[in-house]
């Protein structure tokens, strides 16, 4: 038999939000930024193996369990036990309108093993709150406390602390719905084994089977941008004349655009999230605020993201190298740079290109400059959706830009400029077995911030 779990606490304190995150299903309930969304009561189960192992039951907020406390006072109730109180109070017909949504959570006590009590923690423990707690322990039934929001700028976590330990309820777990780490979720999986020892080795399996598919989650997003800076690196643009027209840049630069949006899509896909709640868009004006461009040259450079350097020159295939540039600077959108070396690959790689340019036409490709950029921007994306819980209302525009160091610059510039030459892998699936590909695969791990990886 699976863990009975009720979720209960006050209205709008993130109870259907912490069944989504637990689940990882945004389509769970209904979740609104006013009071007493959920009407009524909703089960779903944690499965393992199509196994169920937790049964999650969402119930409504209480809304006024200072009233109902105050009926434990009254002469008809006084004299019962806690738990004969819990049963008679439901009966009582004369209440039902009152604490319609109290009775609802109160029916569900008898039928759950552990009650999961979710705290905002941008609220102070005030009065109604600790009569909530008042009206659960009548059940007899272990509490775990859950603290929600506890990334807040301004929270309540020392004051609840305290009200908890008076209470003797030591046992709680961090778990925030807009901010989550997968830490927090193991805390609540080891607090349910200690309180459910006959299900220990289930549990622990759950455990550990949540911890794989957020590693292979995070290795799929990481694939997912690998391989799309090796398309953008590869792709190539031939132009009707030696300048490229306005037009044809446009072309160009949306062609690279869309290959990002559809990296996007892929990773809003794995971790289960909406469209809506992601919004890279270039120079796009939303909500008064406007959007980092990706091919403008300060933006790059507020990255720290500005090699300067030059041309390599030297022979390749008995041709100096800077007869695959048309010469021209168009920001990112612009023609062949440099090539490193030279030998029977860079003909082949190039073989197209030189042609355009013995035909006068130029060809439009990424500088390493902005393929940088890219690839911080979904390194960012990555770790942000890793730890974006299911509560998270504002969409995702992209964090400040993190300054490169000089090193890394110089590092990454190589690299890039090496996958620029590699045309003959654009749009292959899967991405060649090559000592580059894996090279670039480590960069992006290197790149996602520590926290993502290990929690």
């Amino acid at each position: 038999m699976p863990i009975s779990l009720l979720i209960v606490g006050h209205a709008n304190t993130g109870k259907t939000s912490l069944i989504r995150t637990m689940i990882r299903d945004h389509g769970f309930g209904d979740i609104q930024n006013y009071s007493g969304t959920t009407r009524h009561v909703e089960k779903i189960a944690l499965t393992l193996n199509q196994a169920p192992v937790l049964d999650l039951i969402d119930t409504p907020g209480f809304e006024d369990s200072i009233g109902l406390w105050m009926t434990r006072s009254a002469p008809s109730y006084k004299t019962l036990t806690p738990d004969q109180w819990l049963t008679n109070v439901t009966q009582d017909a004369a209440l039902q309108a009152d604490f319609d949504q109290e009775f609802k959570i109160l029916n569900q006590l008898k039928q759950c093993d552990i009650i999961l009590y979710v705290i905002d923690l941008r609220q102070a423990p005030l009065g109604k709150y600790l009569d909530e707690l008042s009206i659960l322990a009548c059940a007899n039934k272990p509490i775990v406390p859950i603290l929600n929001f506890c990334d807040a700028e301004h929270n309540h976590e020392q004051a609840w602390r305290q009200c908890l330990a008076e209470r003797q309820l030591h046992a709680h777990v961090r778990y925030d719905t807009v901010a989550f780490y997968l830490a927090d979720e193991r805390k609540l999986y080891q607090t349910l084994q200690s309180l459910a020892p006959d299900h220990y080795n289930t549990l622990q399996a759950l455990m550990k089977q949540r911890e794989q598919d957020a590693e292979q989650r995070l290795q799929s997003a990481q694939d997912a941008l690998a391989r799309m800076l090796v398309h953008c690196a590869t792709s190539q643009y031939i132009c009707q004349a030696q300048t490229p027209t306005n037009k044809e840049t446009q072309q160009f630069e949306n062609s690279i655009r869309q290959q990002e949006q559809a990296f996007i899509a892929q990773c809003l896909t794995l971790y289960d999230f909406r469209d809506q709640d992601v919004a890279l868009n270039d120079l796009a004006l939303q909500e008064g605020q406007w959007q980092q461009d990706l091919f403008d040259a300060d933006t790059l450079k507020s990255w720290g993201i500005n090699t300067g350097t030059s041309a390599v020159t030297g022979a390749a295939i008995g041709a100096g190298i800077d007869i695959l540039s048309a010469g021209l600077t168009l920001g990112t959108a612009t023609t062949l740079g440099a090539i490193l070396g030279a030998g029977v690959q860079t003909g082949r790689s190039f073989k197209t290109t030189l042609l355009n340019k013995l035909r006068k036409r130029s060809v439009l490709a990424l500088t390493p400059n902005s393929l940088m950029a890219l690839m911080w921007r979904g390194c960012q994306l990555i770790s942000h959706l890793h730890h974006r819980g299911h509560a998270a209302q504002q969409a995702y525009r992209g964090e400040a830009e993190t300054v490169i160091n000089t090193k890394e610059v110089a590092r990454l510039e190589k690299l890039f400029r090496r996958l620029l030459q590699r045309t003959e892998w654009h749009q292959q699936q899967p991405l060649p077995n090559h000592p580059l590909i894996t090279e670039l695969q480590q960069e992006i791990e290197h790149a996602i911030p520590n926290d993502a990886k290990a929690d």
